[in-house]
Parts: structure tokens; sequence; C-alpha cells
């Protein structure tokens, strides 16, 4: 493995384990493992892994208000802390997800199975109440968002870098789930950076921040965003994209204990 023997690799396993605990088990500033959550919670349980992949976003307008969206699970990034509340609302003629974040970091996650090359027209629209100015997507202590929107991309774990790997290897051991090759997270940051900059996650460099929005000059406002996701990732990556194999949404305010709320509107991927 990358011309390192196995006592070697005991032996980076044994010095990064309290690192990779902490980012496993810490703040992964949004590193979801799409995981569904413990029974009973979603009121689908452990079902959820039975369930094909879809082949398109599934809408938040066709559900009824009052209730998570059909085929979107909770993904919870840290046990010991509140959870973000997710919910549709209806206003006016527009059913949209609600997120109110508490001092919280909880996500809700679409699974996908979709080529980018065929299908890399990314459409969304979100809304927020609020942007506080500290929030800073670059920071690790810092690293809140009012509204993000990931998107999860399969490919080959073997071609990482032995840091990466070693740390994959940590958030499947506490977690019992495997992180997606790449994540691409389009974020409303603070305001300390330019739309469209680009910035590596704390933790790994396999989860990016892609600026789309930046500051509180648009909040209150519902906006609207097309992407090619294809061309973000070849630009963030420097890599062709593989498979889709999932959508999510987080708002979250753990990192600088705030409250955050946003609505999302449909999403997708055509």
């Amino acid at each position: 493995m990358d011309g390192v023997d196995a006592a070697q690799r005991r032996r980076w396993l044994r010095r990064s384990l309290d690192w990779c605990a902490v980012a496993s088990l810490g703040s992964l500033g949004g590193c979801a493992t799409w995981r569904a959550d413990e029974p009973g919670h979603t009121g689908h349980g452990e079902a959820v892994h039975a369930l094909p992949p879809a082949t398109q976003v599934l809408p938040f307008s066709q559900a009824e208000p009052g209730q998570l969206p059909a085929g979107w699970f909770p993904y919870v990034l840290r046990r010991d802390l509140p959870r973000t509340r997710y919910g549709l609302v209806r206003e006016g003629d527009r059913v949209s997800l609600r997120a109110h974040a508490r001092r919280s970091a909880t996500g809700l996650h679409c699974a996908l199975d979709i080529d980018p090359a065929q299908q890399g027209r990314l459409q969304f629209s979100w809304k927020v109440a609020q942007v506080h100015q500290r929030i800073d997507v670059a920071q690790a202590e810092l690293d809140d968002c009012p509204a993000r929107l990931i998107v999860a991309f399969d490919g080959d774990h073997q071609r990482l870098p032995l840091r990466e790997r070693l740390f994959f290897d940590q958030v499947e051991l506490f977690t019992g789930q495997r992180l997606p090759y790449a994540m691409l997270m389009y974020v409303w940051d603070g305001g300390r950076h330019a739309v469209e900059s680009v910035h590596r996650n704390h933790r790994s460099s396999r989860i990016q921040y892609l600026t789309v929005e930046s500051g509180s000059a648009r909040a209150g406002q519902w906006l609207h965003y097309q992407r090619d996701v294809a061309a973000d990732f070849r630009r963030v990556y420097g890599e062709a994209p593989g498979q889709v194999i999932g959508v999510g949404v987080l708002t979250d305010g753990d990192a600088l204990k705030i409250d955050h709320e946003a609505w999302y509107g449909d999403i997708s991927i055509t």
C-alpha cells in the first residue's frame, strides 16, 4: 500500500488514532456518513438501507407539510449534539423544507445513482433568515452555515493517499459507515470569502466547499442556482467525477453555538 509495510501502517494508525477519533466523533464540519438514523426516529428505521437509490432527487414540493419528505433521511454528525429540526412547510403556493438549527448539526440526505456525465445540471433554491458574520467555512472553529447543499460522489478509494485512507478507515471504525469518495458542498459563508471561492474541509481534502453565497445582503430572499456539477467537480478536484450517490442539505450552528433557520426548495439534477 503505497510502499508502506504492515508494521509501518500500524504505527500510522496508532499515531493517528486520537486525531481521527476526534475527526470522526467530533466536528466534521459537514463530513457526513450518509447513514440512516437509529430505528424509530424517522419512522422508517433501518429498512431505509434496503431502499434502492433514486435516479432523480425526490422533490419536497410533492409531499404534505408537517413531515419529513419521502426518500429523505437524517444523518447525524455528532450524537452528543442537539439535532437540527427539518420539516415540510407551506408558504403561499410553495411547499419547502424548513431547517431550524439551535446549536445543532444534523442533515438530511437522499441516496441517488446518477451519472453526472449524462445528468450534470444541478438546480436548487434556498432562503435563510439571517447570516452571522462570524461564520467562516475556512476555519474549523467557525465552520457553521445557514445553508449547505452537499453532493456525494463515488470513486475508487484505493486511489486516495494513505493519510486519506487512514481517515476513512477510522471514520468507518467509529461510525460503521464508509464516507463517499468525495463530497462537494455548495455553501453560504458569513461574508469573509468571495463567491466561487473554494476551501477544503479541515479534516479531509475529499470534502471541499464551494461558496455560492456570502454575507447577509440577500438574506430573507428565495435564491435560485444552476450549476454544472461535473464542471464544478473537475475545477475543485482536478479529475472527472464518478457517479453521484447522494445529495444532502445541512443547516448547522454547533461550532459557534448559534441558531440558524433556512428553507430549501426542490433540488434537481437533470
